[in-house]
């Protein structure tokens, strides 16, 4: 096995999770809805995870936002991005 530096490590800033609640089209209003959440696979999750920890060393406030309007066609995952407004 060869060795590698840690500035060998990519992230892979293309964010997606598999579902993003309330689902789009929900009866419920905004003011009636309570909580959002996103479903994540392992991989996804192990992703989303990496991308805010590497973000974390150089930004002290992050958002974390899932775009549920609609999926992409070829697997019917949802886009996710994490931004800062913050220095």
């Amino acid at each position: 096995m060869s060795r590698k530096s840690p500035s060998s490590i990519t992230l892979r800033p293309n964010l997606r999770c598999l579902q993003v609640y309330p689902v789009a089209g929900t009866k419920r209003t905004i003011e009636e809805l309570q909580t959002v959440g996103m479903r994540l696979s392992k991989e996804q999750a192990v992703n989303l995870a990496r991308v805010l920890l590497a973000a974390s060393q150089d930004w002290t406030e992050m958002e974390v936002t899932a775009y549920r309007g609609k999926a992409r066609t070829s697997d019917g995952t949802f886009h996710v991005t994490v931004t800062t407004a913050a220095g």
